[in-house]
């Protein structure tokens, strides 16, 4: 009887648990695109559109942090950070190549990801590469990093230097 009642006990939070994650979803989800600043997504789309080599330099507050680097596509994003995991972990870096590519796949073939949606998607986050992290007077190299959009308090473009 002891054991039955665990396990209710660790359903009953599984279940919560899932109830949490489910209203947090909905909450990040229910988040308007109107609330990223209009002008930094305009800046930031013709970088998806020139291809992996675009970059741009750029400085971003949030959550009073301040991230400052090169800003490049998601695809070049991606195939950096599966660089830097194949170092450690071949069998991880190509089990998430394999994923990103069906998600590509099935971004081509569903025509609601063509278009405004397909834009909407790529420039929902800053792909950063080996951007600094300056918090409390403090500078940290960073690996590739993103950046939710949504987050952003405050822009500029160029990098802050750290000399």
């Amino acid at each position: 009887m002891a054991h039955d009642s665990a396990e209710e006990a660790m359903s009953r939070m599984g279940a919560e648990q899932d109830a949490k994650y489910s209203a947090n979803r909905q909450h990040f989800e229910a988040q308007s695109w109107y609330e990223i600043d209009h002008r930094l997504t305009l800046l930031l789309t013709p970088l998806f559109r020139m291809g992996d080599d675009a970059t741009i330099e750029l400085s971003v507050v949030v959550d009073g942090t301040v991230i400052s680097g090169s800003v490049v596509s998601e695809h070049a994003w991606t195939q950096r950070q599966n660089d830097q995991i194949r170092v450690g972990s071949p069998a991880v870096a190509d089990a998430l190549a394999s994923v990103e590519s069906k998600r590509e796949e099935e971004a081509l073939e569903t025509p609601e990801e063509t278009g405004a949606g397909s834009l909407h998607r790529q420039v929902r986050y800053i792909h950063f590469l080996a951007p600094a992290l300056l918090s409390g007077g403090v500078h940290v190299r960073l690996p590739a990093t993103r950046v939710d959009l949504r987050k952003v308090a405050a822009w500029s473009i160029g990098r802050i230097s750290l000399d």
